[in-house]
C-alpha cells in the first residue's frame, strides 16, 4: 500500500510536470522572440531580484508544512492556519520592499513597471508553492497536477493574446520594452485566477484555522528560520548570477544567458517529481524505521544519478545534432550563443539531481541548522567564482560558477546525510534493544 501510494503520487505528478514543462517551453520561447536578448535580459532581471526578495514571505514555512502534514504531528487545519498567517505577515513586510525596490529603478519606466507587476506575481506564485505543499503532505499530487497545468495554461493563453494584442492591433506601440511590461501584466492576471483555483482546490482536503500561537512561533524560530535562510542563501547563488551579468555584462549578455538557463532549469522535472512523491515518505520513514527510510533513499538517489547523466549527456551532445541553427529560427539569431551556456551547464544537472534529493534529506532529518551554515557558505563560493568567471567569460563563466557551486555543495550534503541516516538508524536500535 506504501509503496502504491508513491507510485501513483509519481504518475500523477508526472503527468502534472511533463504538462506544465511543456507550456512553460512554449512560453519561454513566445516571450524570449517577442522581446530580443536586451529586453528578455531586463526582464529577467526584474524577475530574478522578485524571486529573491519573495523569499522573505516563505523562509521554508512551505517545505516545514509538507513535513508536519506528512508526520501528523498536528491538525492538518491548524497547520495550515497558522503558516498561512505567518505567511500573510511576511507578505506584508515584502510588498513595502517591493515598492522600494520599484522606487529605486524608477528612472528606467518600463523596467521600473515590470518589476512592480512580478513582485504582486511573485507573492502569487509563492502562495500557490505553498498549497501545493499541502498536497504534497496529504499525498494528493493529484490535485497538484490539476492546478500546475492549469496554471501554465493560463500564462501561456495570456501573454500569447497580449503578444498578439501588441504586434497586430496596436501597431503604434513597437518597443519591446513596453512589451516586457505588456507581458508582465498578462502573466500577473494568469498567476492571480492561478491561485484563486489552488485555494478552491486547497480547502477540499484542508479547512485552515487561521491565528497565531506561541508554540508555532517557538517552532519558526527554532526550524523554520534557519530552513528559510537556507532556502534563500541557495536560491540567491542560483539566481545572483542574472543580477551579475546585468552590472557586468550587460543585458544582451543576461538575454542569451537566461534562454540556456531556462531551459537548463526545465530538467530539474527529474527530482521535482520524485522529491515531491518521496518526501513525505521519507519523513516519516526517518521517524519511524530509519532502516526503511536508507532503502528509498538509496533507491531515489540512483534513479537520479541515472537520469542526471542521460540529460548532462544530452547537453553535451546539443552542439552536434543541430539545435543552434533549430534556436535561431526559433528564438532569432541573438540567441545562438545560448549552445555554449547549455554545454557549460551540463555537469551542473547530475550535481543539482543529488543535491535536490539530499537536501530535501536534510529536512526531513531535522539537520536544517548545518543546511544553513552549507548554504551561507556557499553563498560566498558562488558571488565569487561569477566575479572571476563572467567578466571574461559572461554567460558561460556564469554557467561554471554554477556548476563550481554545486560540487562544493554535494561535497559538503552528502557526508552530512550519511551521518545523520547513521545516528538515527543507532538510535533506533538502542531503543529496540531489551532494558
Amino acid at each position: 500500500m506504501f509503496a502504491q501510494r508513491i507510485v501513483r503520487n509519481i504518475g500523477w505528478k508526472s503527468l502534472g510536470t511533463l504538462i506544465e514543462k511543456s507550456l512553460r517551453l512554449l512560453l519561454m520561447g513566445l516571450v524570449a522572440r517577442a522581446l530580443a536578448p536586451a529586453a528578455y535580459g531586463q526582464y529577467n532581471y526584474a524577475l530574478n531580484l522578485a524571486l529573491l526578495a519573495v523569499q522573505m514571505t516563505d523562509l521554508g514555512l512551505g517545505l516545514f508544512l509538507a513535513r508536519e502534514i506528512a508526520r501528523d504531528s498536528a491538525p492538518t487545519g491548524r497547520i495550515v492556519g497558522h503558516v498561512f498567517t505567518l505567511k500573510a505577515a511576511l507578505g506584508a513586510g515584502y510588498l513595502v520592499l517591493m515598492c522600494a525596490m520599484t522606487w529605486w529603478h524608477i528612472g528606467n519606466t518600463y523596467l521600473a513597471w515590470t518589476l512592480a507587476l512580478a513582485g504582486l506575481s511573485s507573492l502569487c506564485v509563492t502562495t500557490i508553492e505553498a498549497i501545493y505543499q499541502i498536497f504534497r503532505g496529504v499525498q494528493r499530487l493529484e490535485l497538484e497536477a490539476r492546478a500546475a497545468s492549469l496554471h501554465a495554461a493560463l500564462q501561456l493563453t495570456l501573454v500569447g493574446v497580449g503578444i498578439v494584442w501588441w504586434r497586430h492591433i496596436h501597431p503604434i506601440v513597437s518597443d519591446p520594452m513596453s512589451a516586457m511590461v505588456l507581458v508582465s501584466a498578462c502573466m500577473l492576471v494568469g498567476n492571480g485566477i492561478a491561485l484563486v483555483y489552488a485555494a478552491r482546490l486547497a480547502l477540499s482536503v484542508a479547512r485552515p484555522e487561521y491565528g497565531w500561537s506561541r508554540a508555532m512561533l517557538g517552532r519558526f524560530g527554532r526550524e523554520v528560520l534557519p530552513l528559510g535562510i537556507a532556502i534563500v542563501a541557495s536560491l540567491f547563488y542560483f539566481k545572483i548570477d542574472v543580477l551579475m551579468l546585468t552590472a557586468l555584462r550587460g543585458d544582451v549578455e543576461t538575454g542569451v544567458y537566461s534562454v540556456a538557463y531556462k531551459l537548463f532549469e526545465n530538467l530539474s522535472f527529474v527530482p521535482n517529481v520524485l522529491l515531491a512523491a518521496t518526501f513525505p515518505a521519507l519523513s516519516q520513514k526517518i521517524q519511524v524505521d530509519p532502516r526503511a527510510a536508507v532503502a528509498l533513499h538509496g533507491l531515489t538517489l540512483r534513479l537520479l544519478i541515472g537520469a542526471g547523466l542521460c540529460a548532462m549527456a544530452g547537453l553535451i551532445a546539443l552542439p552536434y545534432i543541430g539545435l543552434q541553427p533549430l534556436i535561431i529560427h526559433v528564438l532569432g539569431a541573438g540567441y545562438a550563443r545560448s549552445i555554449p551556456v547549455l554545454v557549460a551547464l551540463a555537469p551542473s544537472v547530475l550535481l543539482t539531481f543529488v543535491n535536490y534529493l539530499e537536501t530535501h534529506m536534510l529536512v526531513a532529518l531535522g539537520m536544517v541548522k548545518a543546511q544553513m551554515a552549507v548554504t551561507l557558505a556557499l553563498v560566498g563560493v558562488n558571488v565569487a567564482a561569477n566575479l572571476m568567471l563572467i567578466p571574461r567569460f559572461g554567460g558561460v563563466g556564469a554557467a561554471i560558477a554554477t556548476a563550481a557551486t554545486e560540487l562544493a555543495l554535494f561535497a559538503c550534503c552528502v557526508p552530512m546525510v550519511q551521518y545523520g541516516l547513521r545516528k538515527r538508524i543507532l538510535r533506533a536500535e538502542a531503543l529496540a534493544r531489551p532494558a
